[in-house]
């Protein structure tokens, strides 16, 4: 019977300087559209950069690893939702009979005991997870299924009054690789600015703010900024991209815009291989980024195919795929 009254929504995730930010991104683009529900946040690892983006959550408790179940529970749960690359079917188990358990995962490499489960990389399918969950588990898996607003498919370009390609350089809100310095290092000791204007985002829980900052002062066709509210708004007044293959890429990929993709942590392992084959930007090592060449040709090349890049890319993507996902939630939510 579905009920009227509020219900109870816990978030488990981590997120601080080393790993997790575009966990706490995901999720905070579900909440919005839940319906009839309050939420509240525990975690065993959340930087302090990240609580002024943490609005949507009536409360924040941050405990140990081992007593995030029994802070969970505390709240009285209706639904939890799991997005922590460190907790599994151990973690699952000792709450599921308490409560309705969501995971959100994209490794495919541990057992899980859950009533529904996303992944939303767009090749994946439900054979891969069937021996990682309990049988009752819904697999929600694949492109009918992502964690992208449809302002992103929406989006109107600003025009660009300049002779000049505008590049997007983002690696995230932590980047523990460090690509956001190693790419501007490049950008400006060979001078890269005078043949495209950029717009480096460092990130909000990016420790490099500082040198990147200095490395940049002075230099008119250089933007910096730390984080921004208005992604959708950044992506209009920009043509190319240099970024890393996690939760941005989806992004840049429904807005249609070419990327030179790196993978720079674990769970993007393939990305570049799916990038090449789909033909929908150029992909790079990590250490490539200091090459000015290869930087260089890199994005005449997306530039000068801008066009087959953009069809490619838009072909990926389901426009509805969040609300598919809220709708599945949403579902678990009004029957709790």
């Amino acid at each position: 019977m579905i009920s009227n009254s509020t219900k109870t929504l816990v978030v488990v995730l981590k997120a601080d300087k080393d790993i997790g930010t575009g966990h706490l991104m995901r999720v905070k683009a579900i909440l919005p559209y839940l319906k009839n529900v309050t939420c509240y946040l525990v975690s065993d690892s959340i930087s302090k950069e990240l609580y002024q983006i943490c609005d949507d959550f009536e409360r924040i408790a941050v405990t140990t690893k081992d007593n995030l179940a029994h802070t969970a529970l505390s709240f009285k749960p209706d639904v939890v939702l799991v997005d922590h690359y460190f907790l599994d079917k151990s973690f699952e188990a000792s709450i599921y009979h308490q409560t309705k358990v969501v995971v959100i995962d994209d490794l495919v490499n541990r057992p899980h005991q859950c009533h529904m489960l996303f992944d939303a990389w767009v090749l994946r399918k439900p054979e891969e997870y069937k021996k990682l969950v309990n049988p009752q588990c819904e697999l929600c898996v694949g492109s009918e299924y992502n964690y992208i607003r449809k302002e992103f498919s929406k989006i109107h370009k600003v025009e660009n009054d300049t002779a000049r390609p505008r590049v997007l350089v983002n690696f995230g809100g932590a980047d523990p690789a460090h690509a956001v310095l190693m790419t501007t290092k490049t950008i400006v000791e060979h001078k890269l600015y005078e043949k495209f204007n950029f717009t480096i985002v460092a990130g909000m829980s990016n420790h490099d703010f500082e040198k990147i900052k200095e490395l940049v002062t002075g230099i008119s066709s250089i933007s910096l900024t730390k984080h921004t509210n208005n992604v959708p708004k950044l992506f209009s007044k920009i043509d190319l991209a240099i970024g890393a293959a996690g939760g941005m890429f989806s992004e840049r990929n429904l807005a249609k815009i070419p990327s030179i993709v790196v993978e720079i942590a674990d769970n993007q392992k393939g990305t570049c291989d799916f990038v090449k084959n789909y033909n929908i930007g150029i992909p790079l090592l990590l250490e490539e980024l200091s090459d000015p060449n290869k930087l260089t040709v890199a994005l005449q090349t997306l530039y000068t195919n801008k066009g087959i890049y953009e069809r490619n890319c838009a072909k990926l993507y389901n426009s509805n795929g969040l609300q598919n996902v809220v709708d599945k939630i949403q579902g678990l939510i009004d029957h709790a």
